[in-house]
């Protein structure tokens, strides 16, 4: 089942790529010429600007998750926070999905703390809390942008999203469902008791954050700070190539575009984001010249910040001491 799932994803991923060679006309000698001669034309000022804007946003999700940990107590410098988060683009880029990059600093941090549980909670709030926020706007602009209510996938993929979210927040705001499955597992498969203790740490850790609303307000909040600063990032590194581009319409067409990138389709997101660029940019009348030439210099940015993470990995892995269990309580 799991070879079947890897071929699917390899066979989108090949169909992405195509569809992304034929819009932009790269199989066409003119299409290959203005591709060439947009990437040729950037500017090197607005350049090194994205550049400095990407790390921006690396610093705000760390802030983001430093306060997450200090609000549980859990004392770990910025700079060590910072770090991980660098290291998990690195490992998200490396590995074949997504969440290990999520795992490394789990790890890491649960393994300089000792509290591996909380490390994982915190991880856990800091991704779904963004996952929430993206899924909110990608509504709002669905709507802005009616003709994709038409867009089975599009629609499809938004419901599910949105149903998930809500059944997770449910499993945390009432335990009962939670307690009910688990005691169902425990009692059909007693194998599974020592996979459902950890699980069991992990939730708690995470019931913890409802009962601290500020520092849940305060990631929220640095949550719609991320997203506008993801918009200025988009905005500037599409102004490398082009001028005429409209900050307003990337207020709507950016959360569509992020919302696309994470659908879990792809090989690594190989295709998927240039698709999700040309996609949305066409619906915001931009050429697909554009769209890729900014969906390439976002992707150098992000080998970028995984060349920072895999240079910091070293470090951090090294200074961190050996903690044979948690030291939390239970």
């Amino acid at each position: 089942m799991k070879r079947i799932g890897y071929i699917l994803r390899l066979a989108i991923t090949a169909v992405l790529l195509l569809y992304v060679l034929q819009k932009v006309g790269l199989f066409d000698p003119d299409g290959r010429a203005r591709l060439l001669s947009l990437l040729r034309s950037v500017s090197i000022p607005i350049l090194f600007l994205s550049l400095a804007l990407s790390q921006l946003l690396n610093l705000s999700s760390g802030f983001k998750w430093f306060l997450l940990l200090r609000s549980r107590g859990i004392d770990v410098s910025f700079f060590r926070v910072w770090g991980l988060y660098m290291v998990a683009i690195c490992f998200s880029l490396l590995l074949p999905t997504s969440m290990g990059g999520d795992l490394i600093r789990i790890h890491e941090l649960g393994r300089f703390t000792g509290k591996r549980a909380e490390a994982a909670a915190s991880v856990f709030v800091e991704r779904f809390s963004g996952m929430v926020i993206l899924f909110f706007l990608t509504i709002v602009a669905v709507f802005m942008q009616r003709q994709l209510l038409s867009v089975a996938w599009m629609t499809i993929s938004l419901l599910i999203a949105v149903a998930a979210s809500a059944a997770i927040i449910w499993v945390i705001v009432d335990e009962r469902p939670y307690h009910f499955f688990t005691t169902l597992l425990k009692n059909k498969m007693p194998f599974l008791t020592g996979i459902l203790g950890k699980i069991d740490k992990l939730h708690q850790a995470v019931i913890e954050y409802r009962h601290d609303r500020t520092a849940l307000i305060i990631a929220f909040i640095n949550t719609f700070i991320f997203y506008f600063l993801a918009v200025v990032n988009v905005y500037v590194t599409a102004l490398a190539f082009n001028t005429e581009i409209h900050f307003m319409e990337l207020l709507v067409a950016v959360p569509l575009i992020m919302f696309i990138m994470n659908l879990p389709i792809s090989i690594g997101g190989i295709g998927l984001m240039e698709f999700s660029y040309i996609f949305i940019f066409d619906i915001s009348g931009y050429s697909s010249a554009l769209a890729l030439s900014t969906a390439l210099l976002m992707r150098f940015k992000s080998l970028v910040d995984a060349a920072i993470g895999g240079l910091l990995y070293p470090v951090l892995s090294r200074s961190a001491p050996q903690f044979p269990q948690e030291t939390s309580k239970e």
